[in-house]
């Protein structure tokens, strides 16, 4: 056999023949597939439907300075007359969503999953609401468009940037005195003192965000508001304990950003009658699939 060994003849051109064209041949196109992969596959993910590059929130503070929120409020302002007041909510809104879809990705509803928000709060009519997570303002102002006029709005947000460009947003339209955002502690500490400190006896309407893969699960919140049967100090209605007043509560991206301790438990502990709605990733091509659940607590 002396020092051959299979394949030698690959290392020397001049003895190819068809076969090691062939293997050439085949070898450079799995390569290219497999490059095709790491690099189409991987990349898409990071695309717009209208093929606006996507680039980390961090990176883009980084190189012009500022914040993701101050970014929002400058390109929100430039879409408006800089001395309008009480400018249409409608307005606004689309401007959040073109920035979002046109310039760089901020978690929200946007519109289609917007529609599911809006026909819940129209149907129920709430009277008093809880959003638990307000991000970029977006939510909050499309709960509010629909909301009866003098409902009670309490917002947790953990995150003092985002209450100072929703508060911004909300001096646009007009809104200042229609919400009330809570003190920055953690959130259960929050709730806990709600009723005595906002006189707030029940929420007919709870709006929970996430924002962040690795985030804690909803369900410790909502046992929270959920309170001791024998003590009488949770938060949630029932037609039992008030004719014409459920408790509502809507999660938003419990596929995408995941929360199945959440799921089970609003589907499984039979307190809640629950209804999933399967849509895809605000600003995003539809194959990106995302869902909101909706639970009415029956106690």
């Amino acid at each position: 056999m002396g020092d051959f060994f299979p394949g030698k003849k690959l290392l020397y051109t001049s003895m190819y023949g068809p076969e090691e064209y062939l293997i050439v041949i085949l070898s450079t196109f799995v390569v290219a597939v497999m490059i095709k992969h790491l690099v189409f596959h991987t990349a898409y993910f990071w695309w717009y439907s209208c093929g606006q590059f996507y680039i980390p929130n961090k990176w883009l503070t980084f190189v012009t300075g500022k914040t993701l929120t101050q970014r929002i409020f400058e390109f929100v302002s430039s879409k408006i007359t800089p001395t309008s007041h009480n400018i249409p909510v409608d307005i606004v809104m689309s401007a959040l969503d073109e920035y979002f879809k046109k310039k760089e990705f901020a978690p929200s509803v946007s519109t289609v999953k917007g529609d599911v928000l809006d026909n819940i709060i129209v149907e129920y009519k709430p009277s008093s609401v809880l959003v638990i997570g307000c991000h970029v303002g977006y939510c909050l102002l499309r709960i509010l468009q629909k909301l009866p006029e003098n409902a009670t709005v309490l917002v947790i947000e953990p995150k003092e940037d985002f209450i100072v460009l929703t508060k911004k947003l909300l001096s646009l339209v007009g809104w200042n005195d229609k919400v009330v955002f809570l003190s920055g502690r953690p959130t259960s500490d929050v709730i806990k003192n709600i009723r005595s400190n906002y006189g707030v006896q029940y929420f007919d309407f709870i709006f929970l965000n996430r924002t962040n893969h690795g985030e804690p699960s909803h369900v410790s919140l909502l046992k929270l508001l959920e309170g001791d049967p024998e003590k009488k100090n949770g938060y949630f209605c029932t037609s039992q304990l008030e004719p014409q007043r459920q408790s509502v509560i809507l999660a938003d991206k419990v596929v995408l950003l995941g929360d199945v301790p959440f799921l089970k438990y609003v589907r499984q502990s039979g307190k809640y009658e629950s209804k999933y709605f399967q849509l895809y990733l605000e600003h995003c091509p539809q194959e990106i699939i995302d869902g909101m659940e909706m639970a009415i607590f029956t106690g």
